[in-house]
């Protein structure tokens, strides 16, 4: 059983690895008021691009990634399939590190309430090695429909649904940008729900370059909700205090107020990497 279940959390740590990259908010080229196409940043001799595409109204269809970090590849793909009203009904995930565990693409399903115009719930399945898992999200929003919480369960062949994950979002005085990111996890099968990380922002005043409000959290790209960009990210982590770090960032803006360019270093190890954010 404790191996299944330690072969259970690599599986899902693939995913929510590859869904929760971290991106060095500082941009790079000209296009003002455009969309944004790409993201190129350098860490040492590290490098990485990510790529936006978007349908005739604008809305997020498409993120790819590709580079090296650390001699590992980042390569990773997410397809957000939308009906006419650009609700998402879809994802389709696909990247290198799931494919090393034998997994060709992960496909979550969200549930979508027409009535109250809520995401209510998200779930995915995979299976590897023989075994199959899903997980199934809800969503909790606060009196003015922000996701506050979003809720994991846990499921296998043999197991009932578990609480596994949890993530709680704290928001500014008005509303435009994510605070603060709590998140506790079960450190056994069914048991308590303990304190695993934290990160606190802060943000300057200029405009994100691109914003997908709710969104951002089920993608589980919470720097995407933001109306700003962020300055400084101090990550806590609960389990392992040798694993914190901060993340300070300085921006060149263009002429429309966004980022152009970034310098951002993370402490430890004093890693400075260099964006440079393109529009179309």
């Amino acid at each position: 059983m404790k191996r299944f279940l330690a072969l259970v959390v690599i599986l899902l740590s693939l995913v929510y690895m590859s869904c929760q990259k971290e991106i060095d908010w500082g941009l790079g080229g000209t296009g003002g008021n455009n969309l944004l196409s790409r993201i190129n940043s350098k860490t040492g001799t590290d490098s990485s691009e990510v790529s936006y595409f978007y349908n005739s109204q604008n809305r997020l269809i498409r993120e790819k990634t590709t580079g090296i970090s650390g001699g590992l590849t980042l390569d990773n793909e997410l397809i957000i399939n939308r009906n006419a009203a650009g609700v998402i009904l879809t994802t389709v995930q696909k990247a290198a590190a799931l494919v090393s565990a034998g997994i060709d693409s992960v496909v979550t399903r969200y549930n979508y309430n027409t009535s109250t115009s809520r995401y209510t719930s998200s779930v995915f399945s995979l299976t590897a090695f023989g075994f199959s898992v899903t997980d199934s999200a809800v969503y909790s929003y606060d009196a003015s429909g922000k996701i506050v919480s979003d809720v994991h369960y846990l499921a296998t062949g043999f197991l009932p649904p578990i609480q596994s994950l949890k993530n709680d979002y704290t928001y500014s005085a008005d509303g435009v940008n994510i605070t603060r990111q709590d998140q506790m996890a079960a450190t056994t099968p069914g048991g308590p729900m303990l304190p695993v990380s934290s990160q606190t922002y802060t943000y300057d005043n200029k405009s994100n370059p691109l914003i997908l409000s709710h969104e951002a959290v089920l993608l589980s790209r919470t720097g995407l909700f933001n109306a700003n960009n962020s300055l400084k990210t101090v990550f806590t982590n609960t389990a392992d205090p040798t694993a914190n770090f901060n993340l300070d960032i300085i921006y060149r803006y263009n002429t429309a107020g966004k980022p152009d360019s970034a310098f951002s270093i993370r402490t430890p190890p004093g890693e400075l990497t260099v964006s440079a954010y393109h529009y179309q």
